[in-house]
This record gives C-alpha cells, sequence and structure tokens, in this order.
C-alpha cells in the first residue's frame, strides 16, 4: 500500500479535528495486529514521538506511545459509508460552486493578481459562501482578508501620524534649546544677593517645563505607536496564518491555495515564515483539563520616559498609565550629566482558554504535530498542490481498477483517496453507482470480520466465496485457513468429549464440550453430541422425555401440576423452552376461569358461574378439572342449564320461534345470562330483519 508522507501528516491532523478530542490511552490497540506490544518508548525518532509513525502492514498509526488502527474505527466507518451513500455532486448549486472557485484560483494566481482582480476575486469569496458545499469557509476567509486590510491601514495611518510627531518633537527640541538660550541668566553685581540669583534659576525653569513635559508627551506617543504597529501586525499575521493551517488540517485544499495566494498579494514584504503560527500553537495546552485556546493581544500600555539636561541637577521626569499622565520638575545643586531614558510594560499577546475540554488536547496535538513538518508558506502551498494531485490519480485509479473487477484495490485506493481529499471535486463528482460497488464489497468485509470475530464459521465462509465472486483481487487463502483450522479443531474437542462421557470423566467432557462451543459455537454437531451424552444419565432428559410424552397425550394438566420439575429441566434445551410456556400460559388460562367461576358460585350465582365456565370448555374442552367443575354448577343451575339446552337445540333445528321461547325462558331464569342475551339477538334479527 502505497503511503505518502503528505496524506500520513494531513489525514491523522484532519482526524484529530474531526474527533475533536485527543485518542485515550490504550483506545485503537490492535492485538491481533500487533500482539500487544507497544512501540520502544526509547526510539523517539529525529524530532521526538509527537510526529505520527505509519506501519502499513498493520494499517496501525503510533501517536505518543500509543497504537490507533486508522480503518478499524466506527467514526472512519460510518463516515465513509455516508460518502459511499451519497449521490454525486452534479446539480446546479455544485456546478455554480465549482465555477465560482475556479474562477477565484484563477484571478488570484500568480501573475494575474492584480489590485482589480484580487477585488474581484474578494467579491466572489461572499458569493461561494452561499452555497452549503462550502460550508461558510469562504466567508471565513473573506472576513480574515478584510482584517488584515483594515490592519494595514491602521499601520500606514500609525505610521503618517509618527511621522508628524517625529517633526513635532524636532519643533519641541528647537523651543527647547532657544529657551535655555534667551532665558541665561543676567550678569549681575556683586552687591546682588544670592537670594536673587536663585529666585532667576526658578524662573528659567519654570519657562523650560513646559516645553520638556511636550517633548517628553510626544516622545512617549511616538513609541506607543510603534508598539501597536507591531501588535497588530503580528495579530492579524497570526490569524491569518492559522485559518490557512486550519484549511490544511481539515483537507480544503482549494481554500489554502486561495488562502495563500491573498496572503501574499496582501502582506508583500517577503516575509515566506509562519513562525507567529508556531508560537501560538506551542503556547496551545495539551492537558485535558485545559480548554480551547484562542489568540489574543492586549494593549494596555504604562510607559515612564525622562529626557532633558540635567544641568546642575535640574530635569524633567513624564509618565503614563492606565491612570493617566505625571509631569515632575525637579532640581539641585550639584552638576550631573545630560540623557534620557524610556520603559514600558503592559503589552500582553498570547492565547486565552475558552473552557470547552474535551477538544484542546486533541486540537492542540495535532496543530502542533503539524507545524513541526511544515515551516514556511511555500511549504503550506506545495502540500496543498501535491494532496490535490495525488486526490485526482487516486480517483483515477480507483475507476480503472473497478473496470478491472479488482474492487479490494479499488475499495483501499478509494478509502485513502477520501481520507485525503474527502472535500475535493474529484471525490465528490464520483456517481452513485461506482460507489456502491465499493460499498456492497465493504459491507460484506465488514460481516467477515464480524463473522470471524465471533468464530460464526459457517456464515463467514459464505461471505468468503460471496466476497471471492465479487473481487477477483480478494485472496480467500487467510481467512479459510482459519475457518478450517478452527473447524478441525472443534471437531477434535468433541471427540474428546465422547471419549470423556464414555470414561465416565464428567468434568473433562464439560471441559471440552465448553471449548468445542468456544472455538465454533454454531456447529451443528455441537447440540447433536451434546444431547447424546447427556440422554446417557442426566435426569433433565427425562423430565424432557416426560414432558414429550404428556405433551403428544394432551395431558396440559399433569404437566402444569408438575410445572416446577419441567421448568428446571428445560432450561438446558431452549428449543423446549418455547413449547413448556406456550403449554403454561394455555393452563394459566384454564385455571384462571375455574378460579373466576367459584368465585362467583361462592356469591351465590351459580348460573353466572356455570356461564364462565362453559365459555372456558369452549376455548380449553379436554382439561378434566374444568369439565368436572362444570358437571358440578351444571347441578346447581339445572333449569336455567336446560332452558338454554333447548333452546340451542331447537336453534340448530332451524326452528327459530321455540328456540326464542327457550331463551326467554332461560333470561327470566337468569336475567344477567350473556348466553340468553346472545340468543335473542341473534334470532330476533333472524325472524325480523327489519328490526336491526
Amino acid at each position: 500500500m502505497r503511503i505518502s508522507l503528505l496524506t500520513l501528516a494531513i489525514s491523522f491532523a484532519g482526524c484529530l479535528t474531526l474527533f475533536s478530542q485527543a485518542v485515550p490511552a490504550g483506545a485503537g490497540d490492535s492485538k491481533a495486529a500487533t500482539g500487544g506490544a507497544r512501540p520502544p518508548q526509547a526510539n523517539e525518532g529525529f524530532i521526538g514521538r509527537d510526529v505520527p509513525a505509519f506501519d502499513p502492514g498493520s494499517e496501525v498509526m503510533s501517536y505518543d506511545g500509543k497504537l490507533w488502527n486508522i480503518n478499524n474505527n466506527r467514526m472512519v466507518r460510518a463516515r465513509f459509508e455516508k460518502f459511499l451513500n451519497a449521490s454525486a455532486a452534479t446539480s446546479e448549486s455544485d456546478r455554480s460552486y465549482r465555477h465560482t472557485i475556479d474562477r477565484i484560483l484563477d484571478l488570484v494566481s500568480p501573475g494575474k493578481a492584480t489590485k482589480q482582480n484580487q477585488d474581484a476575486a474578494f467579491a466572489l469569496l461572499k458569493k461561494a459562501s452561499e452555497y452549503k458545499e462550502d460550508a461558510n469557509l469562504c466567508r471565513t476567509l473573506s472576513d480574515a482578508i478584510y482584517a488584515s486590510n483594515a490592519s494595514l491601514a491602521t499601520v500606514e495611518k500609525l505610521k503618517r501620524e509618527n511621522l508628524l510627531l517625529e517633526k513635532e518633537r524636532s519643533t519641541a527640541e528647537w523651543n527647547s534649546q532657544m529657551a535655555a538660550k534667551n532665558s541665561s541668566l543676567t550678569v549681575t553685581s556683586q552687591k546682588d544677593s544670592e537670594v536673587q540669583k536663585e529666585n532667576q534659576k526658578i524662573e528659567r525653569d519654570a519657562r523650560m517645563a513646559s516645553t520638556k513635559r511636550k517633548l517628553s508627551e510626544v516622545g512617549q506617543t511616538i513609541e506607543n505607536n510603534k508598539i501597536r504597529i507591531g501588535l497588530t501586525e503580528m495579530s492579524t499575521k497570526g490569524h491569518f496564518q492559522a485559518l490557512m493551517m486550519q484549511f490544511l488540517a481539515t483537507r480544503r485544499f482549494e481554500h489554502v491555495i486561495i488562502a495563500n495566494r491573498f496572503y501574499r498579494a496582501i502582506y508583500s514584504d517577503g516575509d515566506n515564515s509562519i513562525d507567529l503560527y508556531k508560537k501560538m500553537v506551542n503556547s496551545l495546552p495539551t492537558n485535558k483539563d485545559a480548554g480551547q485556546a484562542k489568540f489574543s493581544a492586549e494593549f494596555n500600555p504604562q510607559v515612564s520616559a525622562s529626557e532633558g539636561v540635567m544641568d546642575n541637577n535640574t530635569g524633567a521626569g513624564a509618565g503614563a498609565g492606565d491612570r493617566g499622565t505625571n509631569v515632575n520638575v525637579y532640581n539641585g545643586n550639584a552638576p550631573q550629566r545630560t540623557g534620557n531614558s524610556f520603559s514600558a510594560k503592559g503589552m500582553k499577546m498570547g492565547l486565552e482558554n475558552l473552557g470547552i475540554e474535551s477538544i484542546a488536547g486533541g486540537a492542540a496535538s495535532a496543530a502542533q504535530s503539524l507545524s513541526k513538518l511544515i515551516s514556511s508558506l511555500s511549504q503550506i502551498d506545495a502540500l496543498a498542490n501535491e494532496a490535490i494531485r495525488d486526490v485526482n490519480e487516486g480517483v483515477e485509479a480507483y475507476k480503472f481498477l473497478l473496470e478491472q473487477g479488482e474492487l479490494q484495490s479499488a475499495t483501499e485506493r478509494l478509502q485513502e483517496t477520501f481520507a485525503l481529499g474527502e472535500f475535493m471535486p474529484s471525490v465528490r463528482l464520483l456517481s452513485r453507482d461506482d460507489k456502491r460497488r465499493a460499498l456492497n464489497y465493504t459491507q460484506k468485509s465488514n460481516e467477515l470480520l464480524a463473522a470471524l470475530e465471533v468464530n460464526d464459521l459457517t456464515r463467514a465462509e459464505k461471505l468468503v466465496h460471496e466476497i471471492e465472486g465479487l473481487a477477483k483481487d480478494f485472496d480467500p487463502s487467510k481467512p479459510l485457513a482459519k475457518i478450517e483450522t478452527a473447524k478441525s479443531i472443534s471437531s477434535m474437542h468433541l471427540a474428546k468429549a465422547r471419549t470423556a462421557a464414555v470414561s465416565g470423566d464428567k468434568s473433562a467432557m464439560e471441559r471440552e464440550l465448553r471449548s468445542a462451543a468456544e472455538i465454533w459455537p454454531r456447529n451443528p454437531a455441537l447440540a447433536e453430541v451434546g444431547n447424546t451424552i447427556s440422554s446417557q444419565s442426566d435426569i433433565q432428559q427425562t423430565a424432557m422425555n416426560d414432558f414429550d410424552r404428556l405433551k403428544s397425550q394432551k395431558n396440559y394438566r399433569q404437566i402444569y401440576n408438575d410445572k416446577m420439575r419441567f421448568i428446571a429441566a428445560a432450561a438446558l434445551y431452549p428449543e423446549k423452552q418455547k413449547e413448556l410456556a406456550d403449554v403454561l400460559q394455555h393452563m394459566g388460562a384454564v385455571e384462571g376461569a375455574m378460579i373466576k367461576a367459584r368465585e362467583i358460585a361462592q356469591r351465590g350465582d351459580p348460573a353466572g358461574a356455570w356461564e364462565s365456565v362453559e365459555a372456558a370448555q369452549k376455548e380449553f374442552p379436554g382439561d378434566s378439572d374444568l369439565n368436572q367443575l362444570r358437571a358440578d354448577l351444571t347441578t346447581q343451575a339445572a333449569d336455567f342449564v336446560q332452558s338454554l339446552n333447548q333452546a340451542t337445540e331447537y336453534e340448530k333445528k332451524d326452528q327459530p320461534g321455540s328456540a326464542l321461547a327457550w331463551y326467554l325462558k332461560a333470561r327470566k331464569k337468569y336475567p344477567a345470562s350473556q348466553f340468553a342475551k346472545e340468543g335473542i339477538q341473534r334470532l330476533s334479527g333472524q325472524i325480523l330483519p327489519d328490526s336491526k
């Protein structure tokens, strides 16, 4: 099986993004394929265990010390079968969407990405996002492009503002110099007092304070703007790079190319790296207790600056923060120095958690693994183009193998192609009929695996021959060898069970029967051998023989009277359980009718009791206890029963008048009689049909 590094890296990252959670420890271990062995922990590879490794023989992915079978996974199978049952993307909406995406790719292709074409492609992104096939990804890309352009406009505005501020600072510096020259101390006579000289110093410093304060504020604003320029560029570039990597991880390769070309057109500084994205993902939490992370930048500067000429320790200082600005003017005696200082804090850029614990670990691991394989925009573009080519070749290979009748190889190629390029046009355009052939093979293969897993060897052998007829390249030797070996071993255990039964070794007999059943649970000879062995000494078999005899005689009363014995015996004979349940249900109804009749008779209503028993006797005519109770109640309600019998006889002889008279007589003796009521209604309708 040809597995490229591109397929492994992107498919693995895409699956982790799809499942939105880290693979739990031990999940997906395939002991059948690997023998339960773990890869050596010391062998971490040239860039550590974070990069997944794939074993083409067992189709097992090893990642961070865990094993995961990429095909033997319910979610992967379900997604693939959903694709196989979907119709081809050939509707008018699908064609229009394809045309729009192709037009965007053409407009931003190298050599054509003029400002006019970029604007036209940007406008088409909104149209493409209106189609359900796009899943609003073009709108997301459009938002990122708009944010990048807006950030560039903000950066240019701040740069222009800094140019004006630089001019303003130059003017303030010149004014400060002029103020110092014009305010130099006038030469005074020696008669002037020291107090007058000190006052003149204070007056000079006061005149220069406003100029120095203005100079400090301008310098602070310039530095703040520089910080904002850096943060704005980092934030928008980081978000754009993260969006491209998300498109790559989710296998939206055409969107990757579109985003890459827009990015290069917007940021034309020649920077080809994705270092900002790497810094972002390396800061992502990978433990399960951390939430989903998002990139954030917080700008809350707290800046302090001082600048001036420290003549005789006279100077000015300024500070700014979230609580406002302040200016300090000070002076001293001893001459010091000239200089300036600047410090800033309060700028924060990083990641914040949203608290979605279930997806943070998996998404972070996938992003970090993918970022170690990719270091530049050129690599992203090359990977996307290589993936598109690989997908298109996979589709062509699938169609060819399908024509050759090699369904096994065709299905494997389609699985690989689907895992890499689920959303590519060549994959979505496959007809349902072509995909259904792969679906039929896949379903049969899954049924075969399930049959072998539960050791249903008869069905497994049948499925092997069915698959062999479907796919010319299917090799039946492995499953047939397993089936024949299992059958032979099961027969050997049955033979040992017979020998143990003859020798009277009951424990060995049970052990061998259990072993034979574990190897081939539905072995037809298993029940036959078990019945033969059990019939020699098992009292349950005797009970079942009695049950069969009584049932053939329809002696349900005896079975009911001895029901506990038969229930215990039937536990070892599932085929008898339903028959016993039917008999007990039948007798339960008889017993219920008899209890009801006795209760009615105890209330002094023998006629009503007789009617209840009579109805049950018609449904269950063979029960001796029921017949005896009926005879007893007939004696107690003789006149009523005689009237009903006479009415019934005349009705059978087609003498409706006489029959009606006897039914009326019976009702007179027992007004609540249901039999009499039904007979009167029946005969009245016969004699007077218009009275209905």
